[in-house]
């Protein structure tokens, strides 16, 4: 199955000098590597907040080249429907989850979260936010911090 890898992934991979080593210990079956257009800006956003230095950029810029960017465009519309009214406990044509109040999540990860579904990837991820979602509409890979320090 490919991947997605949300944009705590790159922030830790761009925070390490060793990061093509550890992008290819997340990815050992060498699948192809997604990424949103959404992380693109979330990540422009993040260097320009804290002034990343032209190192930091350099292994943005190199981990970038090796992934695919998915657009958002219309295609997603209805699934990002789907899973937001999910996570609310508001959709009707998923009345059974295994949680009773809503998973507020991001617009930007709503988008994330559609994008994988849409296209059957799995997503690669440091946090819990998308958890609500594993084996209803995407699958969820967590990975612990850890793995980046070293």
């Amino acid at each position: 199955m490919n991947l997605l890898f949300d944009t705590n992934i790159l922030i830790f991979l761009t925070k390490n000098l060793r990061s093509k080593q550890i992008s290819k210990a997340l990815n050992p079956e060498n699948q192809n590597v997604y990424i949103s257009v959404v992380t693109v800006a979330e990540l422009k956003s993040i260097a320009l907040q804290n002034n990343w230095g032209s190192t930091k950029s350099q292994i943005l810029h190199e981990l970038l080249e090796d992934m695919t960017i998915i657009e958002v465009n219309e295609s997603l519309i209805n699934i990002y429907a789907e899973i937001d009214a999910f996570s609310q406990c508001k959709s009707l044509a998923y009345p059974s989850r295994t949680f009773s109040t809503p998973r507020n999540m991001g617009k930007n990860d709503l988008w994330i979260a559609s994008t994988v579904a849409l296209l059957g990837l799995k997503l690669v991820t440091t946090d819990n936010d998308f958890n609500h979602l594993h084996q209803v509409f995407i699958e969820v890979q967590n990975i612990k911090p850890e793995i980046f320090k070293g």
